[in-house]
C-alpha cells in the first residue's frame, strides 16, 4: 500500500520577514553619552560626599552624598553650581523643587525681566517679558490662595486649625504670617514657568508650592488671568495701571533718599520712617549698611534692580517700591541660613550690576 503524504517542507523564502527582528547593536553615540553621564555622576557624588559632610548644606542633604549628587546633577542641568544646587534644590513630598527667587534669578541671567507691579497682603502681581518682548503676567490673591487650598482654615467642629488624616496642618502657615512674601512667590513662579519652561526644564513646583501642601491633599487648580504678548496689553488684561511717573521733588534730601545714595525726594512719595528703618537694617544685614558713598552706591543698584528702574533727582524711590524692595529683602531673610541667604543675593545682584555696566563701557 502506498502511502502518500501531503506534508511539505517550508523553507523561508528570500523575500519573507523574520518573526524575530535580527539584532540591534547599540549605537556609538548612545553608549558614549551613557560614559559621560557615569563619569559625571562620580563626579558629583564625590563632591556630594565632601560637602553632605558640612554645615554649609541644608539639613536635608547633611549626611546623605547619595540625594546631594542627584541635587547637583539636576541642578547643573539648570546652570546651577554644585553648592548652589545643593541650597537651592530640594525634595518635598518625593518631588524635587526650587525656590521662587531661584527661578526668577535664573531668568534674569539669561535676559528675562521680572518685576512686581504691586504688592500687598491681599494681592501681589508679577510681570515679566522675555527679550524678545513676549510677556506674562500673574496675579495671586488670599481669596485665590485659600482656593487653591494653600491657607488654613479654621475647622467649625474644633475651632482649630484643619488638619489632615495624619494631624498635619492643611496649608502653609506662613500664608497667615507672611503672606505677601507667599503670594509673590506663587505669581514669580507661574510667571517664570509660562515665560521660559526651557530654561527651567519643566519644574512644575516650587519649594513653597510643595510646601502648603500635602500628598493626601492636593491643591485644588485655580484659574489665573491670560497672557498677553506685550506689557501695556498685558497690564490691561490685569487691570493695572501703567506706573505713573514720581512727581517732582519739592523738598531736601530725605531718610528714603539717603537710604539709596540720592540727594532729593518727595513728600507724597516718601516712604514711612517705619519702612526706612526696615529698608536700612536690611542693608546693614545684607552687609551694605553705613554712611559711605560706596555703600550709597551698592544700595542704589540693589534698589533699582529689584524695581526695573533708575532712580535719579527727578524720578525718586516711592512709598510703593519702598514696600515692594522691603518685602523682597525679607522674604530671603527669612528663608532658612536666612543671613547667607540675604546677603549672598545681594552681593549677586551687584556682580550682575557690574557686569552689565562694563558691557555699556566697552
Amino acid at each position: 500500500m502506498t502511502t502518500t503524504t501531503t506534508d511539505v517542507a517550508h523553507t523561508p523564502a528570500a523575500d519573507s520577514l523574520s518573526v524575530l527582528p535580527p539584532s540591534q547593536p547599540m549605537q556609538s553615540q548612545s553608549v558614549a553619552q551613557l560614559m559621560e553621564h557615569a563619569k559625571a555622576m562620580q563626579t558629583a557624588y564625590e563632591l556630594a560626599e565632601a560637602m553632605c559632610g558640612t554645615a554649609l548644606v541644608p539639613s536635608t542633604y547633611r549626611g546623605k552624598p547619595q540625594d546631594g549628587t542627584a541635587a547637583i546633577l539636576y541642578g547643573a542641568e539648570l546652570g546651577l553650581t554644585p553648592i548652589q544646587s545643593l541650597q537651592q534644590i530640594f525634595v518635598v513630598h518625593g518631588t524635587p523643587a526650587i525656590y521662587a527667587r531661584t527661578m526668577v534669578a535664573l531668568l534674569k541671567s539669561r535676559g528675562f525681566k521680572i518685576w512686581t507691579e504691586s504688592s500687598t497682603d491681599e494681592s501681589v502681581t508679577v510681570l515679566g517679558q522675555a527679550p524678545d518682548g513676549t510677556a506674562e503676567g500673574s496675579t495671586w490673591t488670599i481669596e485665590r490662595a485659600e482656593k487653591a487650598g494653600y491657607v488654613p482654615t479654621i475647622d467649625e467642629q474644633t475651632g482649630k486649625f484643619k488638619v489632615n488624616a495624619k494631624g498635619n496642618l492643611i496649608g502653609n502657615e506662613k500664608y497667615l504670617t507672611d503672606p505677601q512674601a507667599m503670594l509673590y512667590a506663587k505669581a514669580a513662579a507661574e510667571v517664570c514657568r509660562r515665560l521660559a519652561p526651557d530654561v527651567l526644564l519643566g519644574i512644575a513646583y516650587t519649594r513653597e508650592d510643595l510646601e502648603s501642601e500635602t500628598p493626601e491633599n492636593g491643591p485644588r487648580r485655580v484659574r489665573n488671568e491670560a497672557a498677553a504678548p506685550g506689557v501695556d496689553e498685558l497690564r490691561a488684561r490685569l487691570g493695572i495701571a501703567a506706573p505713573k511717573p514720581a512727581p517732582e521733588p519739592d523738598a531736601p534730601a530725605t531718610e528714603a533718599a539717603e537710604a539709596v545714595g540720592e540727594s532729593t525726594e518727595s513728600e507724597t512719595a516718601a516712604p514711612s520712617k517705619d519702612d526706612m528703618r526696615r529698608l536700612n537694617q536690611l542693608f546693614s544685614r545684607a552687609g551694605i549698611g553705613g554712611t559711605a558713598a560706596t555703600f550709597k552706591a551698592k544700595r542704589k543698584a540693589v534698589t533699582e534692580a529689584l524695581i526695573s528702574r533708575t532712580i535719579g533727582d527727578d524720578t525718586p524711590l516711592t512709598a510703593d517700591e519702598a514696600t515692594t524692595v522691603i518685602g523682597m529683602l525679607e522674604q530671603l531673610a527669612n528663608e532658612d541660613d536666612g543671613e547667607k541667604v540675604l546677603t549672598d543675593t545681594v552681593a549677586s545682584i551687584l556682580d550682575e550690576t557690574t557686569a552689565q555696566e562694563e558691557q555699556v563701557s566697552e
